[in-house]
């Protein structure tokens, strides 16, 4: 999590630009841009050490806040007004960040100059956060684990994986993050009677095998549908409602390969009526 605190000043740095935020409710978006890029995260509201009245202060009113990350701090100032803000900020690297990440073993393809370390401390990669992933069987590079926390692979959502069974490579669990398979996705799908691969969990997630349409399936009648047919509906627009119509139209108990068979044909309710 990003900790931020006031700030006294803004140190002296090369690398610095500008940010807008906006706070909605319990959470702010923040943009940070510079020399043609830009990074945005929303971010939790108690994230900031601002208060209420500045953040929604009626008038612009001056604030001063920092991001404090292993590999730099990234000073800020500028105003907020009835929450929105806009400033600028500037990084100072931390020098002894680099002989950290050696002593870790972690490689980098690119220099770990201050262009790396300022994405690298917008991205937060922490060295808790390395060792802890290093504790769980994830020995990586620098680049896979700025992946892991650009799609948001955290120690716990690997804790929760390994709890369930799942003890899948790097890439999967991107992959998982990616495409929305969940820990509770996977429990949903266990209460249910099935155990599926992880790429199989992927492929739900992609073509919309939820929770829901297999016990809609059910309620039809369509108990323990193979994960292949599962997918295959999903793909060809075999919905409970389709199979309702068809039903509706006089066939009962279609098995799920013809439906199958007969959305790829474009065989619909009218049609079956009018035989």
């Amino acid at each position: 999590m990003l900790a931020l605190i006031l700030a006294a000043s803004i140190a002296s740095t090369n690398i610095h630009g500008t940010w807008s935020a906006l706070v909605k409710g319990d959470r702010v978006h923040l943009t940070v841009v510079r020399d043609h890029s830009d990074w945005g995260r929303t971010l939790p509201r108690s994230d900031f050490a601002i208060s209420d009245a500045d953040l929604n202060s009626p008038t612009e009113k001056a604030v001063q806040f920092a991001f404090k990350h292993d590999a730099g701090t990234i000073d800020f100032n500028g105003t907020f007004e009835n929450g929105e803000g806009a400033g600028r900020f500037a990084f100072t690297p931390n020098p002894s960040y680099p002989q950290s990440l050696r002593s870790l073993g972690v490689s980098s393809d690119k220099p770990l100059d201050d262009e790396r370390l300022f994405s690298l401390a917008m991205h937060d990669i922490s060295i808790a956060f390395i060792r802890e992933m290093q504790s769980l069987g994830y020995k990586e590079s620098l680049e896979r684990y700025i992946a892991f926390r650009i799609h948001g692979v955290s120690p716990e959502f690997v804790r929760d994986l390994k709890s369930l069974g799942y003890n899948v490579d790097a890439e999967k669990l991107i992959a998982f993050r990616i495409h929305g398979v969940s820990p509770d996705f996977i429990r949903d799908l266990k209460s249910l009677g099935y155990t599926v691969d992880p790429e199989q969990l992927i492929a739900f997630c992609i073509h919309g095998v939820t929770s829901q349409f297999i016990r809609e399936l059910r309620e039809l009648g369509y108990n323990d549908v193979d994960g292949h047919h599962l997918v295959a509906m999903c793909i060809h627009g075999v919905t409970p409602q389709y199979i309702r119509e068809v039903e509706n139209a006089g066939y009962h108990g279609v098995p799920v390969e013809k439906l199958i068979q007969m959305r790829i044909h474009g065989i619909d309710a009218a049609m079956l009526r009018a035989r």
